[in-house]
């Protein structure tokens, strides 16, 4: 089997910033569908793993944009599995708009246990994942290096628009909770070519995130606390935007 899946989008007024350009988070949202879409076809969706006792979620995840798209343009993401490897099961993609590559993306997932809330054994799996012959866009999500610069500190509590069905906030938020560290004009002079994010265990109702912001040059590094514990650590590497 060598055919990614693939699911077309065309931008809205509710995925795009103030200059019109995709908004990183929603990015990883429209990945996360199509992730999701996929797994449905083989049966090993949302419902079929809740009757098992599980959920997908990631890991890691790296996204590269060569270039951003805008406002009503159409996107077509192709996805598909690679080969597991001990508990995770890595997930690639690759973005087009007008059949020209302006984008790839590779995660690592894992299965939760919905009740104890930790990780699940891949043999809970109700199914067989197929293997596709297609190389890796990218590498694998490395290492996240934390800069020398003293931190910004800012508070999050997590809020409604924060959680998903999984019952923690959802992953795709955490990039969101990145951006809103910086204010309207750095975004419209800059944009991440790269964002990388490591999950390390989830936020939930009632919690409230610590954040670490860390800069040096074009690379930022947030890392999210509750109490002292760690949450998630993300980098974005920054780019001033075309025509700046």
């Amino acid at each position: 089997m060598d055919k990614p899946y693939s699911k077309t989008v065309t931008l809205d007024a509710s995925v795009c910033d103030l200059s019109g350009r995709w908004q990183p988070g929603a990015v990883l949202r429209t990945l996360q569908e199509a992730s999701g879409g996929h797994a449905e076809g083989w049966g090993l969706g949302r419902k079929a793993l809740l009757n098992a006792g599980i959920a997908w979620v990631l890991s890691r995840i790296a996204l590269k944009m060569d270039r951003y798209p805008v406002y009503g343009q159409t996107v077509t993401v192709h996805t598909w599995p690679g080969k597991t490897r001990h508990a995770f099961f890595p997930r690639h993609y690759t973005l087009e708009v007008d059949g020209e590559t302006i984008g790839c993306a590779t995660a690592l997932y894992v299965l939760m246990d919905i009740a104890e809330r930790k990780m699940a054994h891949p043999s809970r799996l109700p199914g067989q994942l197929p293997e596709y012959d297609i190389p890796a866009p990218m590498p694998t999500p490395g290492n996240i290096v934390l800069p020398a610069s003293e931190p910004e500190q800012f508070v999050r509590p997590v809020r409604y628009t924060d959680l998903d069905f999984n019952g923690h906030v959802n992953n795709t938020h955490y990039v969101d909770w990145f951006a809103d560290c910086f204010d309207w004009r750095h975004h419209g002079e800059n944009e991440l070519g790269q964002i990388t994010v490591h999950f390390l265990k989830e936020i939930c109702p009632g919690e409230e995130a610590r954040l670490l912001l860390r800069r040096e040059g074009n690379i930022s590094v947030l890392e999210g606390f509750v109490g002292e514990e760690p949450r998630f650590r993300m980098q974005g590497n920054w780019r001033q935007c075309a025509g700046e």
